[in-house]
């Protein structure tokens, strides 16, 4: 058996990308395994120590899930491994395609690019690019036929399939069951996010890619190691102290749940509903938290999906792809902001006023 044939997945790092992640490698095992091919799971996010992710090398093959395109998979000397392997494999050995799969409208920076033409001028990528998708693993679900995804998965892992759907899609029926950590979606997506500083999340993220991809009971996971439930009993326990520091940190700018940890010195992690328990008749929240980045910060932005806003026109994905370096969905997105931006704020929060 051949050694070392390494399949590279590069997944948002979160919830809805790891669900993916896990559904993806077990089809890649599941179809490639026996040809020698194991695969390689790699977190990916816009806001990362390890730089921008245009400029960061990838590896072929590959797949792209859950995140935006990126620039490699358009240039045909990416490719240029794949006639040198055919011909050290031999005929018998088969070598898997490459995928780029997401939902986000700010999937790619190309304007030349759009959900339509993706497979002709990307002809070497399998790709599909729906942005009326909720989350990555149902456009899998929703596609599996067209992408030649096997339908015993999808069935097979029904019901992570659904959790990743409330997740990325916010569908939680009022603000206190998104902080319910009883529910198997608060505690998956806790998981996956995991706001102690002493956790490697890159490693666990793998971990928790590997266990699913592996077994699809949910309830196994969260029964299959210690570490899982000390870290959904740390975070429970967080959850009052993070509440704290939003109350102290949070205030309403117009329709907006304003929450600036920039000068703060008790940030307790981000709380992605948290200003709507302050200030329940927002229509927005806004978060402003310690980055990677010595020179910035991050951020985070989203409507209250509890209290839209009667005007739906906004795109805040689109907004933060020009502005802050980052992407997202119309209704939620996130990115950076360097310390001599901070100018940039005061306008976003004039946009979202508007």
């Amino acid at each position: 058996m051949a050694k070392d044939l390494i399949y590279s997945i590069y997944s948002h790092s979160d919830a809805d990308g790891g669900i993916a992640a896990a559904l993806f490698s077990k089809f890649i095992y599941d179809k490639f395994g026996k040809f020698g091919w194991t695969t390689d799971i790699q977190p990916v996010n816009h806001i990362s120590s390890q730089g921008d992710w245009s400029l960061k090398e990838i590896k072929w093959p590959c797949a792209i899930l859950d995140f935006t395109l990126h620039p490699s998979l358009l240039s045909n000397r990416f490719f240029a491994a794949k006639s040198a392997l055919e011909k050290s494999l031999g005929q018998n050995k088969k070598i898997p395609d490459c995928y780029w799969i997401d939902h986000h409208p700010t999937g790619s920076s190309f304007p030349f690019l759009n959900e339509n033409n993706t497979s002709e001028i990307i002809p070497n990528v399998i790709t599909k690019w729906d942005t009326s998708a909720i989350s990555t693993p149902g456009l899998l679900r929703t596609h599996h036929h067209e992408l030649e995804f096997p339908i015993k998965f999808i069935k097979e892992y029904e019901e992570f399939i659904d959790l990743a759907e409330i997740i990325d899609g916010a569908l939680y029926v009022s603000c206190e069951a998104a902080h319910d950590y009883s529910s198997n979606s608060v505690k998956l997506q806790t998981l996956f996010s995991p706001s102690h500083s002493i956790i490697d999340k890159a490693a666990l993220y793998k971990k928790l890619v590997r266990q699913i991809s592996k077994n699809p009971s949910v309830e196994d996971l969260f029964d299959s190691d210690f570490l899982y439930k000390a870290i959904l009993n740390h975070e429970e326990q967080s959850f009052n102290k993070q509440y704290r520091s939003y109350k102290k940190s949070t205030r309403l700018e117009g329709k907006v749940a304003y929450a600036n940890f920039v000068e703060s010195k008790e940030y307790a992690g981000m709380g992605r509903f948290l200003p709507y328990m302050l200030f329940e008749d927002a229509n927005y929240a806004l978060h402003i938290f310690p980055s990677f980045n010595k020179n910035g910060s991050s951020l985070s932005c989203g409507i209250n999906p509890w209290n839209k806003p009667k005007d739906s026109s906004k795109h805040l994905g689109n907004y933060f792809a020009k502005n802050f370096s980052g992407g997202g969905h119309a209704f939620v997105a996130g990115g950076k902001v360097a310390e001599d931006e901070f100018f940039k704020i005061e306008k976003l929060l004039e946009f979202l006023n508007e």
